[in-house]
């Protein structure tokens, strides 16, 4: 009776999920422009089912990223913790199989994935483009990153600052320094569920790792509260497939997207502010103004905060464009002689903290 109320519960909210997403891909469509001669592509790679202690069906969340207008997802079950398994029959690959077979359908790309779950140190790690999950089932945590490792996998350490793991502080542990220095680990995660770690945004620049940012999402989306939106990585890949993912994940291509702010690589911030905007000009001479039309294409909006030390009034103090929006405004050319305006984005970061830098030209 308990194994077939629970799969009548899945069935019912894949079914509901199903016809949601069918009539709702459009207007929820996540939009970021395509940069550097490569595909801009929207990937979760930390994601949970009812095969560990997820609370819904491997194809649900392919449907969701539909929704969601994400491109790419990876399963990543608990291989350590499994509160279902009495219920949920299958070894541990089968939520990545069902993921698979319906991300080919829906045409999501799915990759295989499984979470070490272990106390800290070193907590919880991610192993991306694994081949064979049940050969991770190994006491020695060190031994099952070596085994990821020998199966190809891309290894990064999830939520540093997770207060159940470090609840007083956030600490890079021995065990951490043994494994990145065999190169097991590959990348650390910035951005987890509603928080953004700033001490592995500096770790992933002192130890040129790849930053990622994931959902972990263990309930549905839509009931996980996120403030804006689920965490995206944006990736940067000559193709959607497994492979050009995966080297950009190695090149170290991502962008974070994140309650509407981006955080990463300055020079990838840059290429993304400059291919997300369109700015048109026009000067009148009578009034001695510049009035400036500008779109901002991308999902992100973009909040620019002018230079306080121009004169008063010479521009608005803020300007906030929109996703997928555009706004008018005009420079007062007879507050001074200026060439250019400069701003602060205030929701692009780099070097953990700091805003990227825009000069308008007039």
């Amino acid at each position: 009776m308990k194994k077939n109320k629970l799969f009548l519960v899945i069935m019912l909210v894949f079914a509901g999920i199903s016809l949601f997403a069918q009539y709702h891909r459009q207007e929820s469509e996540l939009y970021f422009p395509d940069i550097k001669g490569l595909k801009t592509l929207k990937c979760d790679f930390h994601i949970h089912t009812v095969f560990s202690d997820g609370q819904v069906w491997p194809e649900y969340r392919v449907l969701e990223a539909i929704h969601d207008g994400l491109d790419v997802i990876a399963i990543t079950d608990h291989l350590e913790y499994r509160p279902h398994k009495e219920d949920i029959q299958g070894d541990y690959n089968r939520s990545y199989e069902i993921a698979k077979k319906a991300g080919n359908e829906y045409g999501i790309t799915v990759i295989h994935g499984a979470e070490i779950t272990r106390d800290m140190p070193p907590g919880h790690l991610n192993a991306l483009f694994i081949t064979d999950a049940n050969k991770l089932i190994l006491d020695s945590v060190e031994d099952v990153v070596a085994e990821a490792n020998n199966q190809g996998a891309f290894v990064y350490w999830n939520h540093p600052c997770w207060k159940a793991q470090q609840p007083d502080t956030v600490v890079w542990f021995d065990i951490h320094t043994r494994l990145y220095e065999k190169g097991y680990i590959q990348g650390i995660e910035v951005v987890n569920f509603s928080q953004y770690c700033p001490e592995a945004f500096k770790w992933a620049m002192d130890k040129d790792l790849t930053m990622l940012g994931g959902s972990d999402v263990h309930s549905t989306t839509e009931m996980s509260k996120f403030e804006k939106h689920r965490p995206v990585t944006l990736v940067f890949a000559k193709e959607n497939d497994e492979n050009a993912i995966r080297k950009a994940l190695d090149k170290k291509l991502t962008l974070l997207f994140f309650n509407e702010t981006l955080y990463g690589d300055k020079e990838l911030l840059y290429e993304m502010l400059d291919n997300s905007l369109t700015i048109t000009k026009r000067f009148d001479k009578e009034e001695n103004k510049m009035f400036f039309d500008i779109t901002n294409n991308s999902s992100c909006p973009v909040i620019m905060l002018a230079d306080p030390g121009l004169p008063r009034r010479t521009v608005p103090k803020v300007l906030t464009i929109g996703a997928k929006s555009n706004i008018h405004f005009h420079v007062d050319l007879s507050k001074g002689k200026f060439k250019s305006i400069n701003f602060k984005i205030e929701n692009y970061i780099y070097n953990v903290d700091q805003q990227l830098d825009f000069q308008l030209e007039l």
